[in-house]
């Protein structure tokens, strides 16, 4: 019985995942709930904040390297992203899962989508500081025959002073976030 139904809950909770972008280049206020700060650790083994990322567009996600499609389908949007936007724009993917990603493993995932892209990690406390500060939601379920991982598939956009100013669904067009990452002409 729970066989015959799988199929229509993993649909179920993939569509809870994907949602409509968020983006509204007319109105940054609305994201100051949201504070973009973190302390993680980048594959070298040092302590990043978000203020080694500031002068430039970064665009942030939180997944893991195990994910089969979720995060692959969000890291490449990211990537092509990047190609197309400002050169020095910038990714950062943020592993969830602490037990199986180091952020040395996580960068590997990011760098292979994008050179433009790194990968951060951290301690439990770390990670979950940070997604707070995202307000990014995540859980890591293990069991004998299972280990799940599910969080928030956003992609949040900082400007060149570390603010968020747009937040895109994991599917949203790559065009769009190269087109929120150029500056308007004043």
């Amino acid at each position: 019985m729970i066989m015959r139904k799988l199929p229509q809950l993993i649909t179920g909770i993939l569509m809870l995942f994907i949602q409509a972008p968020i983006s509204d280049a007319n109105t940054t206020d609305r994201f100051t709930d949201i504070s973009a700060r973190f302390e993680l650790v980048n594959a070298d083994g040092k302590l990043v904040t978000e203020q080694d990322f500031q002068g430039h567009y970064t665009l942030v996600a939180f997944g893991f390297t195990h994910c089969l499609h979720i995060c692959p389908m969000m890291a490449a949007n990211m990537a092509l992203a990047l190609k197309i936007g400002p050169s020095t724009a910038q990714g950062v993917f943020v592993s969830v899962d602490t037990e199986r990603d180091s952020p040395a493993v996580t960068h590997v995932y990011a760098s292979s989508y994008s050179k433009s892209m790194v990968g951060l990690g951290g301690s439990y406390a770390q990670i979950r500081q940070a997604a707070n500060n995202f307000k990014v939601s995540y859980v890591v379920t293990k069991s004998q025959k299972a280990y799940t991982v599910e969080h928030t598939s956003d992609i949040f956009l900082l400007d060149p002073h570390g603010d968020v100013v747009d937040i895109f669904a994991l599917n949203a067009s790559p065009k769009a976030m190269a087109k929120a990452m150029t500056p308007a002409a004043d």
